[in-house]
């Protein structure tokens, strides 16, 4: 008997700790609004190649200013659809379209980039 209650007690601590692992990493829907997307002419004010997510802050006013921080995938998985570390820099005018932030957050998740000599890169 007691053999049996090791044995549940294990396993319970065990799909605790994968359901927690699993529950750690935010959902898109949570953040973002998935229903729309937006695309937008502007200057790229920072771009930043770390983990977990690399981000793009833009100006769509042309200022040197990040008025919009934009997320992507992790370095490996962008570098996968043709991203490097050096893609864009600030300075850069592109064309990105995103899923904007919920309830007008400054943020959004890029679905496609287009550099400005034409090149597209899709996250």
């Amino acid at each position: 008997m007691r053999d049996r209650v090791q044995c549940v007690v294990a396993g319970t601590i065990v799909a605790f700790f994968i359901s927690t692992v699993a529950l750690a990493h935010h959902g898109a829907a949570s953040i973002y609004d998935l229903s729309k997307e937006t695309t937008i002419k502007a200057t790229v004010t920072e771009y930043v190649w770390t983990n977990p997510h690399v981000e793009i802050g833009i100006s769509p006013n042309g200022g040197t200013t990040t008025e919009l921080l934009l997320e992507l995938g992790s370095p490996p998985n962008i570098r996968n659809r043709g991203w490097t570390s050096r893609s864009v820099k600030p300075g850069d005018v592109v064309t990105v379209t995103f899923h904007p932030g919920l309830r007008g957050a400054k943020i959004g998740v890029v679905m496609k980039l287009i550099t400005a000599d034409g090149k597209e890169l899709r996250a």
